[in-house]
């Protein structure tokens, strides 16, 4: 197994971005057993927890996306363990063959983040399933993690901050509490643009709130905390960057 991930995309459509790798850096200390990734598109966010934390024992990567399904596909068999992650094509809305409800200790989604009929449409069907609601909202969401989430695991996600009041709304439905979140802010100074956070299906007082995470440092680059991550599939090309 080789030590830089080898992540495969497509030419053209959705490429993956720096919400999934600072998703997998928030979601690490909660990665134990069965995962379930909720729109795993080319399979990043998995193969990133899988190497940041020595505690998943399997993962599972739902996609509707047929171009992505394929290359998730063929991202978990390049990266391997053999047999630890697999992607599973289909509607997370739905009933999903194998997929046991109830049974994952974590979920995690990287969700469309516009909704639909809100800011520019993209003339690429790729990209504008993975940018806006057209194939689910954040209830659709929120109700799949629900179902999926065993009784003691934790769901996290990463969205605009603009939304955060949707979290809380989405998890009192679904009978969830939010138990940590954090605030990323595009460098010191400037106002926040996302939000992660994690939930429970158990009952908890008020959300921790973690130390802000300032995304760039000096010259643009990423502070040392998301470096680290981006390390595990920068080749000397650097040609997976997130975009």
């Amino acid at each position: 197994m080789s030590a830089i991930l080898s992540i495969r995309q497509p030419e053209r459509g959705y490429r993956f971005s720096i919400d999934s790798v600072l998703l997998a850096g928030f979601a690490a200390p909660w990665c134990r057993g069965a995962v379930l990734d909720l729109g795993t598109g080319c399979g990043i966010l998995l193969l990133l927890l899988s190497r940041l934390s020595e505690g998943m024992s399997s993962g599972v990567g739902v996609e509707l996306q047929e171009e992505l399904l394929s290359c998730a596909r063929e991202n978990f068999r390049a990266n391997g363990p053999q047999g630890l992650l697999r992607a599973l094509g289909g509607d997370f809305r739905e009933e999903l063959p194998g997929v046991v409800p109830g049974s994952f200790d974590l979920v995690v989604s990287n969700p469309p983040y516009g909704k639909v009929g809100e800011g520019r449409r993209n003339p690429e069907p790729g990209k504008e399933a993975a940018r806006h609601e057209v194939a689910c909202s954040l209830p659709d969401i929120f109700s799949a993690a629900a179902r999926y989430t065993a009784p003691h695991g934790r769901f996290a996600l990463v969205l605009p901050v603009e939304r955060l009041p949707e979290i809380g709304e989405c998890a009192r439905r679904e009978r969830m509490s939010p138990k940590t979140f954090r605030l990323v802010h595009p460098r010191e100074g400037k106002p926040p643009s996302r939000v992660l956070c994690c939930l429970s299906r158990e009952r908890c007082g008020s959300a921790a709130e973690l130390p802000p995470l300032f995304l760039h440092g000096e010259r643009e680059k990423y502070c040392p905390e998301v470096e680290r991550i981006c390390r595990l599939f920068r080749s000397g090309k650097q040609a997976c960057d997130p975009q």
